[in-house]
């Protein structure tokens, strides 16, 4: 029922307007709800229409939106005065396709309660005027807030309904619009009650299929084969921003698109994006439960480092090599004026083979100067294990990597300004460290290894108790009782050690996130920084690759290949690998 105008205030308001030029032809519609939030389209026509065709076009899809949305009354405003005369009986249609564009209209119109159509000047109708010219421009660049409706035909054409568009034969749009149209339903009851129940929430429009969502009032649904293609031009096209699943998702939604596998589609597109997989953030989290490295008895495993390069001291020294015994804490160090496999090989020999025995196993890195020819005959000579921590990896060789930040902060402390003098300040850093009660096993290490604690200068100084109460006939045997309790003494720091290393593995395991991969599996390393592409500069890549595991080292090591390359000659540790989705 059509009301007289100014008699009441309507609850929706629609203003449409259509444009046709040489580019092509479209219209837009901006529709207003009760709660006053807009509905803003843009339809595109894939035909030639007339200015009149247009402004029909605009309203007929208009009318059709409105009742999608659940509109009982409107009111119509258009600045097209040929379209509301004829639609007030006060112009009469005298082309057929005029006509025939008038009785849809009217039909459509005869769906509302009420409804009043007024002509407005085009100043007063700007929204709808500028997306209608939008609409029959020739970009393909929309506004995110802007829904973008194409129209295949007129809608005056009658033409049989036919599930493929943008191949959606045989997928889920097909059965919905089955219903919709020439309401059939599957034969199984289950079946069809549950396409009655999904079909509410869709309609169709111009021969699509548009579900009524939140996000946009109406979003075209698409098949399989077409939402990849959004997906991949949303994601990494002209406009893309390589967003992650959920945030590609959600764009493709305000977009107007819609699927129902949106949300995992989404987040398999942006996984398997490779530029995404080569500059992603690397991975902080641990990924395998911590080992705890453990020495069965004093001066039976040894851990050797290099720390440098340091200002050049007395003699040229610019290094130093650093070892220390998993058991007692001792540590060894003396300055180096160049590594070489010989230097590394005499300090090996003197300050641990000839002064505490052969001992059981030693883990160094992957240096030259100890993974040399001559370095392991030396070790296979007097039938040491020698292990490798893994490249890139010096947690592998914790405990000397520790000892190295104390010895260094030492020096710091100690130096001042004369820095060049660290090489004559080493041995009182050392003594200082040997001498100092370690948290894991609650002694010194000059105590686990002697059965007794060292004089320190302060003691002399000061007169502590031992030094004014010292008898030479008494200390001896004091010494002697100090040996015999050594092996108890070692056996309660062992249990601390014990202790200290699993309050330290419950901490870090906390923050583990596993990863572990199986042979064939295909994985991204990261970039180590020596060999980081220097001319890309903060946008060089952080992993490259891909790479396959071939082998399985053991303790979170994995050895890999590249085609082309070869394998490693080292394994590589999981915390330096993430898998690879090609």
């Amino acid at each position: 029922m059509m009301v007289e105008q100014n008699k009441k205030v309507f609850k929706w308001q629609l203003r449409v307007d259509g444009s046709s030029n040489t580019h092509g032809s479209g219209a837009g519609i901006v529709l207003t709800t009760p709660e006053g939030d807009s509905v803003e389209c843009a339809l595109r026509f894939n035909f030639k229409a007339t200015n009149n065709q247009a402004e029909y076009e605009a309203l007929i899809a208009g009318l059709k939106i409105s009742t999608i949305l659940g509109a009982d009354e409107v009111e119509i405003f258009s600045d097209s005065q040929v379209v509301v005369n004829q639609v007030l009986d006060e112009y009469q249609a005298r082309e057929e396709s005029m006509i025939t564009y008038l009785e849809l209209a009217r039909e459509l119109l005869e769906r509302f309660k009420e409804y009043r159509i007024v002509h407005v000047p085009r100043e007063e109708n700007e929204k709808a005027d500028a997306l209608a010219k939008l609409a029959s421009a020739t970009i393909n660049i929309w506004p995110n807030n802007i829904s973008m409706i194409r129209l295949l035909q007129p809608s005056i054409v009658k033409t049989k309904e036919v599930g493929a568009v943008f191949g959606e034969r045989d997928s889920w749009i097909t059965p919905i619009k089955e219903y919709l149209v020439n309401d059939v339903l599957p034969s199984d009851p289950l079946e069809a009650r549950r396409l009655k129940y999904r079909a509410t929430r869709y309609s169709v429009l111009n021969g699509e299929l548009y579900k009524r969502g939140y996000s946009r009032a109406l979003q075209r649904c698409v098949g399989p084969e077409e939402a990849e293609g959004i997906l991949r031009s949303i994601h990494s096209g002209n406009c893309g921003n390589h967003a992650g699943g959920a945030s590609l998702a959600h764009k493709t939604l305000r977009q107007g698109f819609y699927w129902p596998t949106l949300f995992a589609d989404s987040k398999r597109v942006a996984a398997r994006c490779e530029a995404c997989q080569k500059i992603a953030n690397n991975i902080r989290q641990p990924p395998e439960l911590l080992q705890s490295i453990t020495s069965p008895w004093p001066f039976a495993m040894w851990g050797i480092d290099l720390i440098g390069p340091m200002p050049t001291a007395t003699g040229g020294a610019k290094h130093a090599i650093v070892a220390v015994d998993y058991f007692t804490k001792w540590v060894e160090a003396e300055p180096l004026v160049h590594i070489t496999e010989a230097n590394t090989i005499s300090f090996v020999k003197k300050n641990i083979l000839y002064r505490f025995g052969i001992p059981n196993t030693i883990i160094t890195d992957n240096g030259t100067q100890f993974d040399g020819r001559k370095f392991r005959e030396l070790c296979d000579k007097y039938g040491i294990n020698n292990y490798y921590a893994s490249p890139a990896h010096p947690q592998t060789n914790g405990q000397t990597e520790a000892v190295n930040k104390i010895i260094k902060h030492n020096l710091k402390a100690k130096l001042a300004t004369k820095k060049g003098s660290w090489a004559d300040k080493l041995p009182q850093v050392l003594w200082a460290y040997r001498t100092t009660e370690r948290g894991s096993t609650g002694e010194t290490p000059y105590s686990m290894a002697y059965g007794a604690e060292a004089v320190i200068p302060v003691e002399t100084a000061f007169s502590s108790p031992r030094v004014q109460l010292f008898q030479p006939e008494i200390n001896v045997d004091m010494l002697k009782c100090g040996l015999d309790e050594l092996e108890e003494r070692r056996e309660r720091a062992q249990i601390r050690n014990a202790a200290y290393q699993q309050r330290v593995a419950r901490y870090y395991n906390s923050h583990v996130r596993e990863r572990r991969f199986t042979l064939g599996d295909l994985v991204l390393k990261r970039v180590n920084p020596g060999t980081r592409d220097k001319t890309a500069g903060s946008l060089a890549d952080k992993w490259e690759g891909p790479y396959k595991i071939t082998g399985i080292a053991g303790h979170g090591a994995y050895r890999i290949t590249r085609e082309g390359l070869g394998e490693l000659p080292r394994p590589c540790n999981a915390q330096y690998l993430k898998i690879y989705y090609p």
